[in-house]
């Protein structure tokens, strides 16, 4: 009973500064790409809600998650910008996982800057969600199945998506 209370409890418990709602500007960091040797500042991405889903290396849901985030952004007809953003391992560890995960939207390792200011990412898979300005709308943690996630992104805004 003691370890399902203590995972219970670590599955809702907010990474420090997730819990600073309107503070958060998401696309105010640059991270380098983990499909080409570049880094790119995140602020390409305004103009449209942006969801940042964490992964690590061996995460299985996380596998699961960006298959329904690649479902989702047909429905949603480019309505939203998706980025994966790899923590917990280094850079090899995070494109070999990448390979596996094989998402149809852009890949980046997270910088010491993004981790400062949303806090640990204890648990993948995470999901962040900005509005179309990179401003901090909400977070989830955890697998999001195909109408969560549509009901989630769709709470940054404007946002409709087909329902298929």
């Amino acid at each position: 009973m003691t370890r399902l209370l203590t995972i219970v409890a670590s599955i809702l418990t907010l990474p420090a500064g997730v819990s600073l709602a309107g503070s958060v500007y998401l696309l105010d960091f640059e991270l380098r790409s983990l499909e080409e040797p570049v880094v790119h500042h995140l602020e390409r991405y305004e103009g449209k809600p942006v969801l940042m889903m964490f992964f690590e290396p061996d995460c299985s849901w996380c596998y699961r998650q960006v298959r329904t985030i690649n479902r989702l952004g047909e429905d949603c007809d480019e309505g939203f910008t998706a980025l994966a953003v790899g923590v917990n391992g280094n850079r090899r560890a995070l494109q070999k996982e990448l390979r596996r995960l094989r998402p149809d939207f852009p890949a980046y390792q997270a910088s010491p800057a993004l981790i400062q200011a949303i806090g640990t990412v204890d648990a993948t898979p995470l999901s962040l969600l900005g509005d179309a300005n990179g401003d901090f709308v909400d977070w989830a943690r955890g697998y999001l199945p195909t109408e969560r996630l549509r009901e989630f992104v769709q709470t940054s805004g404007d946002l409709h998506c087909d329902r298929r």
